[in-house]
């Protein structure tokens, strides 16, 4: 009994620390707003260097999972959150001691590691302390609380970090290492529920960690390769992730070539964060109205965006061209919001529990190496011509892609249950 008691007061202390370390935690806060300006003035790295950065960032991200997983069911969630925080302190580490390309490409490196390591420990932790009869529903909303808090700490950050920036290009970046010190305080605090079971000499076994990934790919790849509806919907995913990827740091080299001054990139970046967050009630109205036409309409909202950008700052150079710039990063924010709900609730339907993580897992690999070989395309671009052309010839390829795969998607996308074949949907 005393036991018991024990573990329903770790499950409490648990449940209650976990919205306020994922407030602090969940991201990097003061960073991103300012971490194109970080690259491209402190660093000294170039706008197509960071896409290539970015196209190995990716693949790292797919890679590191491996190790992550094998980590953390070795040594246990509690202690895969503490190391995964500190592999973040590390990467803030290298960014401000070493200099160049080599030393962004290390540090997201140790990033990939430690970020995949916290995103499998962490909910798992915070489910463990709550799956008791009649506390499931606590996951969420806890998770939803931490969230928002964590929103709201990032608002502020995002709106200040320009400006600290501007007074030195190092403050917004030890605030970041700040915070990420409270997340690994925080996480001492929190305790395991089902403690690791192993003999004293047992060893990471990467061999079976892989051995189980490939047998999981490998059975993905196989009901994809059958299933017409799945092999729609990656495409789709490749040409518009893709284009993501490359228009997000495009974006960022377009603002300076026009510009706009440093201090307010964050508030931009501020703007656009909260204008995405308040898209998403638009998702019932735009899914009743374009109904199996959505994703049509949001792909070709985007690319349009990005060819109206490209051909209206080639042919007008003056700041009067800013506020239309803006307005169409809102429309691109706006569906890249909403993309990322509907592709959460596409890939999953028609599935079931035991095989969802396996066709999750193969459909963000393929996604996730195709965006990298794109991105690193879209750096070596702008070695060739400016970003406003850029922006066309990117806008301008996506569109032709895309119109080909929607005309693939047309009759193997979006139908009702009844209309797939049997091979299209079971695993």
């Amino acid at each position: 009994m005393e036991n018991k008691a024990e573990l329903n007061k770790i499950r409490r202390n648990n449940a209650k620390l976990y919205p306020i370390y994922k407030m602090f935690s969940w991201d990097l806060l003061f960073f991103y707003s300012i971490e194109f300006l970080f690259c491209t003035i402190t660093k000294k790295v170039t706008a197509p260097e960071i896409l290539i950065i970015n196209g190995f960032y990716l693949l790292f991200r797919i890679i590191m999972q491996i190790p992550a997983v094998a980590i953390t069911d070795f040594i246990g969630k509690r202690k895969s959150i503490i190391l995964g925080n500190v592999l973040l302190i590390i990467y803030i580490l290298i960014l401000v001691l070493l200099p160049g390309v080599p030393s962004i490409m290390l540090a997201n490196l140790v990033f990939s590691l430690g970020y995949d390591m916290k995103t499998i420990a962490e909910p798992n932790l915070l489910y463990d302390s709550v799956s008791t009869r009649g506390g499931e529903g606590l996951y969420s909303k806890l998770d939803a609380k931490g969230g928002s808090w964590y929103y709201i700490l990032d608002g502020i950050a995002s709106l200040v970090s320009g400006y600290l920036f501007v007074i030195n290009n190092y403050i917004p970046i030890f605030i970041c290492l700040g915070f990420i010190i409270i997340s690994t305080i925080l996480s001492f605090k929190f305790k395991d529920i089902y403690p690791v079971k192993r003999t004293p000499k047992e060893k990471i076994d990467i061999t079976t960690t892989l051995k189980k990934y490939g047998n999981d790919l490998k059975s993905s790849f196989k009901f994809i390769l059958k299933s017409r509806r799945m092999k729609a919907f990656i495409l789709f995913q490749i040409v518009l992730y893709s284009t993501i990827e490359i228009i997000d740091t495009y974006n960022s080299d377009l603002l300076i070539n026009i510009g706009i001054p440093e201090g307010e990139f964050s508030v931009i970046f501020a703007v656009l964060t909260l204008i995405g967050g308040i898209s998403l009630s638009l998702k019932g109205a735009i899914e009743r109205k374009f109904k199996n036409r959505t994703l049509t309409f949001i792909s070709l909202l985007y690319i349009g965006a990005c060819i109206i950008i490209g051909v209206s700052t080639s042919l007008y150079n003056g700041r009067a061209i800013i506020p239309l710039v803006l307005s169409l990063y809102a429309i691109q924010k706006i569906n890249v919001s909403i993309w990322y709900i509907l592709e959460a609730k596409y890939l999953k339907n028609f599935t079931k529990e035991d095989i969802r993580n396996k066709i999750t897992f193969s459909y963000e690999f393929i996604g996730g190496v195709a965006a990298s070989i794109f991105s690193i395309l879209g750096g070596l671009l702008l070695n060739v011509i400016n970003v406003k052309n850029a922006f066309l010839v990117v806008g301008l390829l996506s569109l032709a892609c895309m119109i080909i795969v929607l005309d693939y998607m047309r009759t193997r996308f979006g139908l009702k249950p009844e209309q797939y074949k049997k091979e299209d949907l079971e695993f």
